[in-house]
């Protein structure tokens, strides 16, 4: 079977593509298990050098993949460039740089002074064979991420691009098998959804999926009959939320980007705008001034700031919501509809492309508001107080990012920690998830399990405890129980843990003189 690699502007056919059968994904994670064996014996430095290799060859050829980006996704070339290129390659930096000293094992002192001569550790074990599960929204960067966090711990990994993605995904897998990756250690499978079904239900040891929050259930349940560990990265309903002490005019631009770059396929976007009751009119009119004022075309086309929906699935998604929305009394005050712009040449382009949409009069009754749209559309609401806002703001099922605009500080800071969300971000949005810093993750029905910083690279292994004891002769806690031993404990709780200093002089005593005593009878 052959996968048709399409453009979303112009629906011409770009590649065809061989799919991995389904009955061989199996036999692909067997050896991926059988590669492990040697793989996770090298050592860090080893694989960090083939992990630069991999960064230089990015590097190197950061034109032809921004294009290629562009051709399949759809995106605009800058923000192939802005929002793949840029990050990407700063996750590299950050694991070249950071991963030796977070996977160093750690040594830890007990605060039991009974246990202060043993020697205890905290010790990182890769897992096993990670699968590597990815969408078409960021196709270079969204895989990156667990893909290097995995290699670089001691795993192997087999990696399913999206369907509509699989030429990004195989000149992934190019990179790292020309960087000098064993055969083995990092595999790819292409297809639909069988062959993901078939590479969750392979002999793999972690799963790290993102995409729906449907299809993330389904991925849990069928790792719970292993179980094997999971990481989800699912939809999200990002709020934000503007006071009324903003600059209008800046926050304005805010919302249009937040909510319309990458045509609002993007986890992160904002979803839904909550404004201060003293501003909305003032605000909504400046935000559909602008938002008329996007140019819409061929991504490749370096003036286009919106490009088209990546597929017609995601298009008919799309228009249902507003159908929906409208249909229960939501106003749309700008675009709304699939539209075909023309290229330079005054060509009408066939693609997948719908108008960036701004709308008022919505509520939670409405699929734009309980559901992800995952498209250019930007319901804006009234609210009154903070308190208001907040259970609003929460309402929603899922609590992946959010961000609030304000230039009262103590105001910002009580509004993140009562917005129940993944990430929290103040007079700026998105951003976040292009820093390799900065742990990416939701709560409730966006998942859990985190991406990004060392929190990224802890999600790849083992965390395992070991403690070494060379000295101690015998240990006071093994059998040989009796009234002398019940009393020396007794005394050692008092001594540890009593609030009163008398009681804890007390009972030195008992506990000298006990602690250190081999009693006959010991077991």
């Amino acid at each position: 079977m052959k996968l048709k690699s399409i453009n979303p502007a112009t629906l011409e056919v770009i590649s065809e593509i061989e799919t991995t059968p389904v009955d061989e994904v199996f036999e692909i994670s067997v050896r991926a298990r059988e590669a492990f064996k040697k793989w996770s014996n090298t050592t860090i430095d080893e694989r960090l050098k083939l992990l630069k290799n991999a960064r230089e060859i990015l590097y190197k050829n950061q034109d032809e993949i921004a294009k290629l980006i562009t051709l399949e996704n759809g995106k605009p070339i800058l923000e192939s460039y802005s929002m793949e290129i840029f990050p990407t390659l700063d996750l590299f930096d950050f694991y070249i740089k950071n991963s030796k000293r977070i996977l160093k094992p750690k040594k830890v002192r007990s605060q039991i002074p009974l246990f202060w001569v043993k020697s205890n550790y905290i010790h990182f074990e890769p897992l096993g064979v990670v699968a590597v599960i990815s969408p078409w929204n960021y196709p270079l960067l969204l895989p990156i991420a667990p893909i290097i966090s995995a290699l670089v711990a001691g795993n192997c990994v087999i990696f399913k691009p999206s369907e509509y993605t699989s030429l990004i995904g195989l000149k992934i897998y190019e990179i790292f098998k020309e960087a000098g990756f064993p055969e083995g250690v990092f595999n790819i499978v292409i297809g639909l959804g069988d062959v993901g079904e078939a590479l969750v239900n392979s002999q793999v040891d972690k799963i790290s999926f993102t995409g729906s929050t449907k299809t993330g259930r389904i991925i849990m349940q069928n790792a719970g009959k292993k179980p094997i560990p999971v990481t989800l990265e699912l939809g999200g309903k990002d709020p934000m939320i503007v006071f009324d002490d903003v600059d209008i005019e800046l926050v304005s631009s805010a919302a249009v980007w937040g909510a319309f770059a990458n045509a609002g396929q993007t986890c992160v976007s904002v979803e839904v705008c909550y404004v201060h009751e003293k501003i909305f009119e003032d605000f909504v009119e400046k935000v559909v001034q602008k938002t008329k004022k996007l140019k819409i075309g061929n991504g490749l086309d370096p003036d286009v700031e919106i490009g088209p929906i990546n597929n017609e699935r995601q298009l008919k998604i799309i228009e249902n919501q507003i159908q929906d929305a409208v249909s229960k009394g939501a106003k749309i005050l700008t675009g709304g509809k699939r539209i075909f712009p023309k290229d330079k040449n005054g060509n009408e382009l066939k693609g997948y492309f719908f108008e960036p949409t701004v709308l008022v009069d919505v509520n939670n009754s409405m699929l734009l508001m309980k559901e992800e749209t995952f498209g250019p559309v930007l319901p804006i609401i009234k609210f009154k107080d903070e308190d208001e806002v907040v259970e609003m703001a929460n309402s929603s099922e899922y609590g992946l990012s959010a961000s609030v605009w304000t230039r009262n500080k103590k105001r910002a800071k009580e509004m993140v920690e009562k917005i129940k969300s993944g990430s929290a971000l103040v007079n700026e949005c998105i951003v976040h998830y292009g820093d390799a810093k900065a742990p990416c993750g939701g709560v409730k029905s966006s998942g859990f399990g985190r991406v990004h910083s060392e929190f990224g690279l802890y999600d790849m292994v083992n965390i395992k405890f070991e403690s070494f004891d060379f000295i101690s002769p015998y240990r006071l806690w093994w059998f040989g129980y009796d009234e002398k031993l019940l009393e020396t404990i007794k005394n050692a709780v008092n001594f540890l843990y009593s609030p009163s200093l008398v009681q804890r002089i007390k009972s030195v005593p008992g506990l000298v003189l006990n602690l250190f005593r081999k009693e006959e009878g010991r077991i």
